[in-house]
Order: structure tokens, then sequence, then C-alpha cells
């Protein structure tokens, strides 16, 4: 067999193995889609809402492909995170009084679009931001879900929005990141809030805690930076650790009350809405407003 052969070969089974794949989590998607549609937890409008979601999903998105331990529930748990999302963002409206109409909305981190859809599916007038340090997730994000990407910084205080938004949906990234990074972003977040403006933000909280004391789910820490990030929470209030082998970036866990005093040296605004492990029954969830 020439080279040219085995190269033509490669890139063919290459290409079976992607269409097959994508057979496959089309096949999940649907599937999913008709069991949350079935299913008694839902409200009528969140299902007309689910009806028209996007079910694109690159193939790089890790909140599909790693999103949940058993490989038949992918779909199902993907697409139910965000139905989570869209509730949490609706009540969080509710609470500060606002309408469920935003001319400016903001999904940082956006990664592959798993709440992006569901914001671009309530809200089709909105002019959305999809912020992200992935360049790829950005460009699929932006020919998928008709947003502007926005290209992020690893530092919050030096990092600059492109304008005010009146909704701001921050799922699962201060849960990576330690205190001072955390100020830093409340302090981004509020600077680029419009007056009147609802600012969503999610964190580990008690449920979390409770999981990494019985080793129920350790998050990927070592038993070393477990242990340290629970001593941290319990003396002030917000732990924090480092993933192996990488530096700045791991698992944090914060108490309301740390939460809400953070918050509150930013300034300006004020919290209207703590649920407890509210999204996808783990993570705490704050409204804040303007």
């Amino acid at each position: 067999m020439t080279a040219v052969t085995r190269l033509k070969a490669t890139v063919l089974a290459n290409a079976y193995r992607r269409i097959r794949r994508w057979t496959h989590v089309r096949r999940d998607l649907h599937g999913a889609r008709r069991r949350l549609l079935s299913s008694p937890d839902f409200t009528s409008e969140e299902k007309r809402l689910l009806r028209r979601v996007s079910l694109r999903v690159n193939h790089s998105d890790s909140m599909y492909n790693g999103g949940h331990r058993d490989a038949k529930d992918r779909g199902f748990h993907y697409l139910s995170v965000g139905l989570s999302a869209n509730r949490c963002i609706r009540e969080a409206l509710r609470s500060a009084g606002k309408a469920f109409s935003c001319g400016s909305i903001l999904d940082f981190p956006s990664g592959y679009g798993r709440v992006l859809r569901f914001l671009r599916a309530g809200f089709p007038d909105s002019d959305i931001t999809a912020a992200e340090i992935d360049e790829r997730a950005l460009d699929f994000c932006r020919r998928s879900f008709d947003v502007t990407p926005f290209l992020a910084q690893q530092s919050f205080r030096r990092m600059s929005l492109p304008r005010q938004f009146d909704l701001i949906w921050c799922g699962s990234l201060l849960t990576h990141i330690d205190e001072q990074a955390a100020c830093d972003l409340l302090r981004l977040f509020r600077e680029h809030l419009s007056r009147g403006g609802v600012c969503i933000i999610t964190t580990h909280g008690r449920r979390s805690i409770e999981w990494l004391l019985r080793r129920e789910v350790t998050y990927g820490l070592s038993d070393d930076a477990r242990q340290k990030a629970i001593q941290e929470f319990w003396s002030k209030g917000y732990g924090y650790a480092d993933y192996p082998r990488q530096s700045g970036f791991g698992i944090s866990i914060v108490s309301h009350e740390r939460m809400r005093q953070l918050a509150a040296d930013v300034g300006g605004w004020e919290e209207t809405l703590f649920r407890e492990h509210g999204w996808d029954n783990h993570q705490d969830v704050y409204a804040f407003s303007a």
C-alpha cells in the first residue's frame, strides 16, 4: 500500500468515525428532548422553549462529552442543565421586578453554548455577547447562535468588556477561582451592569462541602487540596484549591455570608435572589441588581 493510499484510507476512516459519532449525538439529543418534553417536572412554557432550542453540539464541547458519568444520560443532563439555568434566570428577573425582555445580555463563560442556546431561544430579539478565552468555542457560538463573540482575558482586573449589559449570566466561573480573582470578577460585572440590570452568578456552597467531606464528589482535587479547600471554607467562608498541576485554576467553595460580603465590598448593587443549590440541584445561585 502506497503512502497516498494509506493517507486516503486514514482520512476516510476518520470521516466515517466522525459521521457515526455525530449520528449518535444527534440521536441522543433528540431522544433527550423527547424525554424532557414528556416530563411533568417542566412547565408548558419551558417545554415551548425546549422545542425552539438548537441541538447543534460541537465535538469539543466538554460539557456534553464529560458532563455526566453515565454516557447514556449525556444528552438528557446537557439539556436539563440548560433548562435549569433558564429557570434560574427567569426567577432572578422576577425577584428583581424586571420584565422578561433584555436589550443586551452577556454569557461569560459561554463555553460551546450549553446555556447560551437557551438564552438565544428565550430572548430572540436581544443582543447577546458570548465571552470566552477559547477562540474555537467563540467561533462555534458565533456561527450557531447569532451572538457577538468577545475574547476574554485570563486576568479579570485588566479585562474590559465592550459595553454594559441588562443581564449577565455567569455560570460556573467563580466556582474555579480564588478569592482575589472572585473580587476582581465581581467588580468587572458591576462596572458593566447597566442601571437596573441583573447579574446572576453561581457558586459552590454547602452542598459541595458536604460532598467533599464524604468524598462523594472530589472535583478532581488531590486529597491535600480537598482538605485545604474544606479548612479555608470553615475558617473564612471562602475555600480554594488548585487542580493538580494547574496554578490559579481549581475549585472554590463560598458561604452565603462571605459571598454577600464580597458583593457588598464592590458596592452599587443589591442581592435580590439567593437559591441554595438552585442550579442543577448543585450550585448556589445569586442575583444582584444595580
